[in-house]
């Protein structure tokens, strides 16, 4: 940022924060803010005291002449000299402040319906995941990854509450509900395809060939199966503990969706049975690969935790392309649409930030000026 600009955006701060009424500012971390201006002043204190208790070096009370009134500091002077002093004051009062989370509170009027659902993301990282989608040259957690964020895309501006979680041995909570569109989606981004203890080659293919970039991919002693019971009962407890959901309450529209191959190690039925309980829906995208190897050596057309899933009110769509993904998220789009009426909303308007920008700015003059009136006005008899 060029200095023209930063003062215009500084000027423009400050005379928000002027016309602002004080008696309408509330503040979500106050504690914090008086934790800070206590410590500065117990600073400044133990700095008086260590003043007023220590002898100035090189320096007597009298010289033995009188000093002429034109050599003696004048009222300018004194007052320039500490003009830098009070502007750093002012600097660190506006990062008290901005410590103590003040915001304002603003009421939108709402004309019509909001589509909204709390979900909660749950995404197969396991060792299979890292293998070739067939025809691809992609591993299939690069190609469901990629649907995913075009889902994500879809439900812009839908005010959802997601929370994103990888499982393979245990799982992993990725980020916690929110309702940052944006946010989430760099978060859905950058997480990793495979949380693995070793990266092997898939069977049948060269073994030096894998289709997951390096970046990608974690490391974990501890990790080399697909337990998906733990991962659901998580994903149960976080719902619990989420109070914005309004926890077990009936009427909540919320819903899990699971990205797996379906290789689980062990049938999830009691954790299936609690997300029915609680009226939480599962989705499941089935990346449908014909088997671990290629082919199913037991006859069934369908999995048995997908037959599962029918039972318990979820739903499960089977996809053996890139396209076909991409289908069953426009499905899951379609029936993740909930229309709430509302009125009114209250929202939330930090105002933080004008608090800290004010404070680099007085910063940014305070420090040099301390200097310059240190050099003209710091010396004197």
């Amino acid at each position: 940022m060029e200095w023209g600009e930063f003062l215009n955006v500084a000027w423009s701060r400050s005379i928000e924060l002027i016309s602002t009424e004080s008696d309408q500012i509330r503040y979500g971390q106050i504690g914090v803010g008086y934790w800070f201006a206590g410590l500065v002043v117990a600073v400044v204190f133990l700095t008086l005291v260590r003043l007023s208790a220590t002898a100035r070096r090189h320096a007597r009370s009298h010289s033995g002449f009188a000093v002429r009134l034109q050599h003696q500091r004048s009222a300018l002077g004194a007052f320039l000299y500490n003009a830098p002093k009070i502007l750093l004051a002012l600097a660190v009062i506006g990062v008290a402040i901005a410590l103590a989370d003040p915001f304002l509170t603003a009421t939108q009027e709402i004309t019509g319906d909001v589509e909204s659902r709390v979900r909660i993301d749950l995404v197969d990282t396991s060792l299979s995941m890292a293998w070739e989608f067939p025809d691809t040259g992609k591993s299939r957690a690069q190609v469901a990854r990629e649907a995913h964020l075009r889902f994500l895309e879809m439900r812009q501006d839908k005010n959802d509450r997601v929370s994103l979680w990888v499982f393979s041995s245990f799982p992993y909570m990725i980020d916690d509900f929110v309702i940052d569109d944006e946010l989430y989606f760099f978060q859905v981004m950058e997480a990793p395809y495979a949380t693995v203890k070793i990266l092997a080659p898939q069977s049948g293919t060269s073994i030096d060939r894998l289709f997951i970039p390096p970046d990608k991919v974690r490391i974990i002693p501890s990790e080399g199966n697909t337990n998906i019971n733990s991962a659901l009962q998580a994903v149960v407890r976080h719902f619990d503990q989420d109070d914005a959901s309004g926890g077990a309450a009936p009427g909540q529209h919320r819903a899990v969706l699971i990205i797996t191959d379906a290789g689980v190690d062990e049938m999830p039925e009691d954790e299936f049975a609690q997300l029915s309980a609680r009226n939480i829906v599962p989705y499941v995208i089935y990346i449908n690969i014909g088997g671990l190897d290629g082919q199913r050596d037991d006859g069934r057309t369908t999995p048995p935790l997908l037959e599962m899933i029918q039972t318990h009110g979820g739903e499960y769509f089977d996809v053996t392309d890139e396209r076909g993904i991409l289908r069953a998220y426009e499905a899951i789009d379609e029936r993740e649409a909930v229309r709430v009426e509302v009125s009114q909303q209250a929202q939330k308007v930090p105002i933080f930030p004008q608090f800290l920008l004010l404070s680099m700015a007085l910063l940014v003059v305070s420090i040099p000026a301390g200097f310059v009136a240190e050099l003209l006005w710091g010396t004197h008899p």
